[in-house]
């Protein structure tokens, strides 16, 4: 009995530490938990990505011979021919020109067993590696608008391929393997034969400018275009963007806290987005200022209609692409027809400064076709012909556009607009129609 206040003293000291520890863990216990990330909402993109090949496209596509040149600008015979390059192993590109006379470019383009696929911009080499595969270890920082196919290549030497730029004079050569050849010319070079005629008037444009020598037979439609939220454009763009009225108390502006504002303009049909503060006077490199504006438009799904680069001026740092129909680019004086990026710095950052694009999108074709009839290329370029040699000079290209027109309609949300085939030939950088009256008019028909 002796042991037992013993035992009572010691279980009571025991107990006393036991409830020191406990409140000393009690205090100091931190609990720990799974990080529980903020929930983010996605917006939905207005429309489809769409990669850099499907945007980055040649438009024209003809094959030189010894007794004639044929061409194409049907997309699905261009596509076989961007199918092939994309299999092809191009190798050792080097710089052969750096500033090649009109004389010189021409015996390249134009010269018999040589296929020119035309490009309506210039494309940076990264950018057309990046679509097919150039082995070289640096690619050079250089652009081209012609892609010159060499089938038949002279004794002794490889196949080859030629990069020009037609406005700097700069050419670039690579090499391409035989058995990549011989596919090319079974698969589509074999082809060409069946393609219409194209001529040319040595008297027009620095260059030989070709067009397809008989009629030009397209489709006439009324498609119904459905107009774009402007909110959900605004949310894509800005940051938490705040509606506005502007003084018209029409015109919906949408801002951010950073400055930017959105607008449509309710005339030209158009959205524009500009943000001030990333105005620069800095030029860009081409590469990355294609880059990243493909990126740009894909982030909120831009491409809402068939579009197709057309060109870029790297040192004011702007990209334009142009609204595609039926193969033939679009132009109005109703509504915007392309979209245009603009670049610019903010606190030594890359932003866009200004983006203008259509504020309406192709819905469907709402009445039955006609066909129409144009003149024929062998027609314009004699009417062409009539103009002061310094004008026919200054000529750059000729094709057949479509022209959109607006029909009448009571909605504001759907718009009828008629687009209609006609010639156009391109002038510093300007393109205009060419009177009906100088080639005759135009043939319309019931389909």
């Amino acid at each position: 009995m002796k042991y037992v206040e013993h035992i009572k003293s010691i279980a009571l000291f025991l107990l006393i530490l036991l409830s020191l520890a406990l409140t000393f863990t009690i205090w100091t216990f931190t609990p720990t938990h799974e990080t529980i990330e903020p929930s983010t909402t996605v917006d939905e993109p207005i429309s489809e990505t769409k990669n850099t090949e499907e945007i980055v496209r040649p438009v024209k596509l003809l094959f030189h011979t010894e007794e004639v040149v044929t061409g194409t600008t049907d997309q699905d015979h261009i596509e076989v021919l961007v199918d092939e390059l994309q299999k092809w192993q191009i190798q050792n590109i080097r710089l052969v020109q750096d500033e090649a006379t009109p004389g010189t470019i021409k015996s390249y383009m134009h010269s018999s067993n040589r296929a020119v696929v035309y490009y309506p911009g210039l494309v940076p080499l990264p950018v057309f590696d990046s679509m097919n595969t150039i082995t070289n270890s640096t690619i050079p920082e250089s652009s081209f608008d012609r892609l010159i196919i060499e089938w038949e290549a002279p004794a002794n030497d490889r196949p080859s391929l030629y990069f020009i730029n037609t406005v700097s004079g700069k050419i670039h050569r690579a090499d391409i393997l035989i058995k990549d050849l011989d596919q090319f010319q079974t698969d589509i070079a074999a082809q060409a034969v069946d393609y219409e005629t194209y001529v040319t008037d040595e008297t027009i444009g620095t260059l030989p400018i070709y067009v397809q020598e008989g009629q030009v037979a397209k489709e006439s439609f009324v498609y119904l275009l459905s107009k774009i939220s402007s909110k959900k454009l605004a949310e894509a763009l800005l940051d938490s963007p705040s509606l506005t009225l502007s003084a018209d108390l029409l015109t919906e502006e949408y801002t951010d806290d950073t400055g930017a504002l959105m607008r449509e303009n309710e005339n030209k049909k158009s959205i524009s987005y500009i943000q001030p503060k990333a105005e620069t006077t800095d030029p860009a490199i081409p590469s990355d200022l294609l880059f990243d504006s493909l990126s740009y438009v894909n982030a909120h799904g831009g491409w809402t209609d068939p579009y197709f680069y057309a060109g870029m001026n790297s040192v004011n740092q702007q990209v334009e692409y142009q609204l595609y129909v039926e193969n033939l680019p679009v132009f109005s004086n109703f509504t915007t027809t392309s979209l245009e990026v603009i670049w610019g710095i903010d606190s030594g950052l890359e932003q866009v400064y200004s983006y203008i694009r259509p504020a309406y999108q192709l819905e469907s074709e709402a009445t039955e076709n006609r066909m129409t009839v144009l003149s024929s290329g062998e027609e314009v370029l004699k009417a062409l012909g009539q103009l002061d040699k310094q004008e026919r000079s200054a000529i750059t290209d000729i094709a057949p556009v479509y022209y959109l027109t607006r029909s009448e309609g009571e909605s504001t949300d759907v718009v009828l607009a008629t687009f209609d085939p006609v010639w156009y030939y391109k002038t510093n950088g300007i393109w205009t129609e060419l009177p009906i009256e100088l080639t005759g008019g135009r043939k319309l028909g019931l389909e």
